[in-house]
């Protein structure tokens, strides 16, 4: 593609609180692990409910980029889980 072309995406911010840091400990599925970092099968996550994605590079708007991107990669694990 040019440089100029492609597909953007783009959401609206606004002031609220700042990232909740959750504590849901996931894998790269989205799989939720337990305190035992078992699978708990059939239980996904994405945003700020889970904990440890982005590590301390999490200011700023990474938090939208963690809600997306998990948020489409638990999707499509929990999809596949289901065929």
């Amino acid at each position: 593609t040019e440089p100029n072309e492609g597909t953007l995406y783009a959401c609206r911010l606004w002031p609220r609180v700042h990232y909740c840091m959750g504590g849901l400990m996931v894998n790269a599925k989205a799989e939720v692990l337990s305190t035992d970092f078992e699978v708990i099968p059939g239980l996904f996550a994405a945003g700020e409910i889970t904990g440890g994605i982005h590590g301390q590079v999490r200011l700023g708007t990474v938090s939208i980029a963690d809600c997306v991107i998990y948020g489409r990669v638990a999707g499509r694990s929990a999809a596949a889980r289901r065929a």
